[in-house]
């Protein structure tokens, strides 16, 4: 399984900004309390601090740590089958989603599985991403 991870200087960015957010809580909820204001709107600063803590924590812990969490997994069919994928070509469960990017009239896939290239006929490794083709 592949993941796509966010930057580290992206996440940096965000955790600064939710630093940012979670002062501007803390002036809001100030503010409205000071002012009178009902307390509806202090309890909007309450969640706005809220919200900037964990979003500071989330961002920093990507923009710092060793294993970031990852904002998307990509698998192949052969790690993992996609469901409704399989609705949508009508194969039963068992079926893998790689074997719809086989050629019909060749035993030689016409796409890539790993990156979607169109290959020529008789490769053995993708002239895209340099990976063997399963056979």
């Amino acid at each position: 399984m592949k993941s796509v991870k966010p930057g580290r200087g992206p996440s940096m960015m965000g955790g600064i900004g939710s630093i940012i957010a979670g002062i501007f809580g803390i002036f809001w909820t100030i503010g409205t309390v000071s002012m009178g204001a009902p307390w509806f709107f202090s309890m909007f600063g309450i969640v706005f601090i809220g919200a900037a803590v964990v979003q500071a924590i989330y961002n920093f812990s990507n923009a710092t740590g060793k294993n970031r969490f990852s904002e998307f997994d990509i698998v192949d069919g052969s790690e993992e089958t996609d469901p409704m994928q399989e609705y949508i070509n009508g194969k039963s469960h068992g079926d893998s989603i790689s074997e719809s990017l086989l050629s019909s009239n060749t035993e030689t896939p016409a796409f890539c599985p790993y990156c979607g290239a169109r290959l020529g006929e008789g490769f053995e490794f993708c002239s895209k991403c340099g990976k063997k083709i399963p056979d």
